[in-house]
């Protein structure tokens, strides 16, 4: 295994289920070379075909953990337990946690993951992300593009 992914994981027409797929748009351009993006709805399935092959995975999502609107949460597989990132008031009802589960059981983990959150305010339908959630963005952005620069592959390519 080899290379970073970054995974942008939402749907922008159930409101701030949308912002995962708003932090890997805002963080696209500072993101070192090589690394690939992929935006995706959190079907299990293709979660894991987004990350075959790598070594590090960043992901963000929306999260739901009980914490205000807007609050940015991260969470590294293996250290602690991720949070929901599906559920009530999504629009699936899978999602990151059912992908580690089926990939750890298929031996498909990568080696790091590490799951940038934004907690969710309004998940109805519609467009648009709620005021909290869209102030929260920028900064979520910043620390995704943090995360892929301490990937060990990209370490050893400038170190």
């Amino acid at each position: 295994m080899s290379g970073v992914v970054v995974i942008g994981i939402g749907n922008d027409f159930r409101r701030d289920d949308g912002a995962g797929l708003a932090v890997v748009g805002a963080a696209r351009s500072g993101l070192p070379e090589g690394v690939r993006v992929v935006e995706s709805d959190g079907e299990p399935a293709r979660l894991l075909d987004a990350w075959a092959g790598s070594d590090t995975v960043v992901v963000a999502d929306a999260v739901r953990t009980g914490a205000p609107g807007g609050t940015i949460h991260r969470f590294e597989l293996g250290r602690e337990a991720l949070p929901a990132t599906r559920g009530v008031g999504s629009s699936h009802a899978l999602g990151l946690g059912e992908a580690t589960n089926l990939a750890a059981a298929m031996g498909r983990l990568p080696a790091r993951l590490v799951l940038i959150g934004i907690e969710a305010l309004e998940l109805g339908e519609g467009p648009g992300l709620s005021a909290a959630v869209a102030r929260a963005v920028p900064a979520a952005a910043r620390q995704l593009v943090r995360e892929v620069q301490r990937a060990p592959e990209l370490a050893e390519r400038t170190g």
